[in-house]
């Protein structure tokens, strides 16, 4: 566990990864630092065999994450013009190149790039209460670099409303376009997580990494590429320690013993 002083917490505890945006007095608004540690906890997190989920969220019960902080002073979000890669870029590569599971836990307002880390998990968790907006136009600017994480999970229509007026959706509305997959009373946030972190865990590690690899893969092909690819990627996965045992956990009728591999 990170010092609680940390502007991002990074608690470790196989089989789960918890990283905490930790800056409730800004509402959780990240800095480029914040960006690229948590980068870096994610390929770590990569690299960890006992690890089998990461859970992001941010801190108190009023913020997922506002998006940079512009506030002025000596830390606030600033961008460097002369680097190829900005923070939030590097963060999204990192998160492309792990095969974990990302599960976010959205615990209030979700806006600008807190819109890019929600686009950056797998599965999400709201509170009743919690709203999503991308505000960028209101001060002269439109969210670029969120883009590419948001350009397929929400529906043109409503990306166009967002991106072009500013204005955010509530849960329900965000449930109902699909950006959702529970929305919860803020007492069951916790509660709902965990139940999907240990839906999580019970799987297979390795049809998850090979799964969600494979889904990154047919997203840029054709229809006949991603047949070609799905029936090629079936043969080697049958063939798996996991596999096997999966099988025969299910013959037997008892719970499986994963190697991941």
């Amino acid at each position: 566990m990170s010092d609680l002083n940390s502007e991002l917490l990074i608690e470790s505890a196989p089989p789960v990864l918890r990283l905490t945006i930790n800056r409730p007095h800004r509402r959780n608004a990240f800095t480029s630092p914040l960006l690229l540690e948590m980068a870096n906890a994610v390929r770590e997190a990569a690299k960890d065999e006992r690890l089998r989920v990461i859970v992001i969220t941010g801190s108190g019960d009023k913020a997922f994450c506002a998006g940079a902080d512009l506030t002025p002073g000596d830390t606030p979000f600033k961008p460097d013009a002369a680097m190829l890669e900005s923070p939030m870029g590097v963060l999204a590569r990192a998160v492309r190149d792990c095969r974990l599971p990302i599960v976010g836990r959205i615990n209030g307002l979700c806006l600008a790039g807190g819109m890019g880390l929600f686009g950056l998990c797998d599965i999400a968790v709201a509170t009743e209460e919690s709203k999503f907006g991308m505000p960028e136009v209101k001060i002269g600017l439109f969210p670029m670099q969120i883009l590419p994480m948001l350009r397929d999970l929400i529906p043109p229509r409503l990306m166009n409303e967002m991106c072009m007026t500013g204005k955010p959706i509530d849960s329900q509305t965000a449930m109902a376009a699909g950006l959702l997959n529970r929305v919860v009373p803020a007492d069951q946030l916790d509660r709902t997580v965990e139940a999907i972190v240990a839906d999580l865990v019970a799987a297979s590690p390795m049809a998850i990494r090979r799964g969600k690899y494979a889904m990154h893969a047919v997203e840029g092909m054709n229809f006949e590429q991603a047949m070609a690819f799905t029936e090629t990627a079936r043969a080697p996965m049958i063939q798996t320690e996991d596999a096997k045992e999966g099988r025969a956990a299910f013959n037997e009728k008892r719970p499986p013993k994963w190697t991941g591999r």
